[in-house]
């Protein structure tokens, strides 16, 4: 048996193919900059550690986040570039954002008021974009009442005004006229010399089929972290590339009789004398419930399928005829390093959307970036 420091699982986070895959986005956006989003706990793999690997990307220009604490939390980190929060905050949050040199968005009609206490509070303007509602009907200004809005914000004391964005629906057709309202009240506003900042709009569907949504910068989540658009051909025009790894080792193996079964409602039962690994990672570590019998892991370089249940903590391994495993041996349920086990095969043999495999990672797990 091999000697190990824990038998916890862990997630590993490769910094470089994060690195890659920006670059990747601006070769993709013309070399336009990158606004990197990375909502939700940077979709699952933790704000304080994917803000600083971002930090360091030339690629990337800003980073956007939807929470108050991703925002202060990357700062803790140590993160240097401009931080967009995209969600209406407190004043209260308004004023501790200004402490931490985190812009704020703004889309509200009392904007402009709200703008002016936070910034007699913070001795100085409000760095804010402003997000327009193009169609989308969730958060923004509506952009056919927004010109008057935008030219009443130009001329407050209390606004400085770094940008100016808008959100797609993701339903192409839909997304062109979104497109063309955007423009056409961006050009309305420049006629009266309204000062709007660095325009964006594509996130990475749009970045892959709207090369006119592209504007001053691209604001790109999803292919930052190696996911493609769900449209066939993709695949050709990047090469994103998974960016972690959810690795546990083997802490048990057994040969079952024939007959035997394993774990909860024996599921699983050997049909001849079979060797069996358990790892000490479950579902509420962030493993699918649904990968017993649909899915594979990585040991030694060899796939072996899940079988019988994934329980909360535990998940059965069946590796054959011959023990070609040791206790100790580490074991990659999702990652790169084989197309049976990468984040979007996990997802489809599963039956869950990428999304839904990535930020329900256990915020629990070890992080370690490699």
């Amino acid at each position: 048996m091999k000697p190990v420091d824990s038998y916890d699982p862990w997630l590993e986070i490769d910094a470089a193919t994060i690195q890659h895959n920006a670059r990747e986005v601006t070769r993709l956006a013309g070399g336009r900059p990158v606004m990197a989003v990375i909502k939700n706990n940077a979709y699952g793999l933790g704000d304080e550690i994917v803000g600083p690997i971002l930090d360091s990307c030339q690629e990337v220009e800003a980073i956007a986040c939807v929470r108050v604490v991703e925002a202060i939390a990357m700062r803790r980190a140590g993160v240097k570039k401009p931080i967009l929060v995209m969600a209406e905050v407190s004043e209260e949050e308004g004023v501790t954002l200004m402490k931490h040199q985190v812009w704020l968005s703004a889309w509200l009609d009392d904007a402009p008021e709200r703008l002016a206490r936070i910034a007699q509070r913070a001795g100085r303007p409000v760095p804010v974009h402003l997000f327009i509602d193009a169609g989308m009907g969730r958060e923004g200004m509506p952009y056919y009442r927004a010109l008057p809005w935008l030219e009443t914000l130009h001329q407050h004391p209390s606004a400085e005004i770094m940008g100016t964005y808008m959100t797609f629906t993701h339903e192409l057709d839909f997304d062109h006229e979104q497109l063309t309202r955007f423009n056409a009240l961006i050009t309305e506003a420049r006629k009266k010399a309204i000062e709007l900042g660095s325009i964006h709009a594509a996130p990475s569907y749009e970045l892959f089929q709207m090369p006119a949504a592209h504007l001053d910068m691209v604001r790109t989540g999803n292919a930052i972290f190696g996911k493609y658009p769900d449209l066939e051909g993709m695949e050709e025009l990047a090469d994103l590339r998974p960016v972690f790894r959810l690795c546990a080792r083997v802490t048990r193996l057994e040969q079952l009789r024939a007959g035997d079964g394993t774990n909860f409602r024996r599921l699983y039962i050997a049909q001849r004398p079979t060797w069996v690994a358990l790892l000490p990672i479950g579902h509420t570590d962030g493993y699918p419930p649904t990968a017993a019998d649909t899915c594979q892991v990585l040991i030694r370089g060899r796939l072996y399928p899940v079988v019988g249940t994934v329980s909360c903590a535990h998940v059965i391994v069946e590796i054959g005829d011959d023990k070609d495993v040791e206790i100790g041996d580490v074991a990659t349920l999702i990652g790169p390093d084989d197309p049976a086990i990468t984040p979007q095969s996990v997802a489809e043999k599963t039956g869950v959307r990428f999304l839904s495999i990535i930020t329900k990672l256990n915020a629990r797990l070890p992080r370690v970036v490699v």
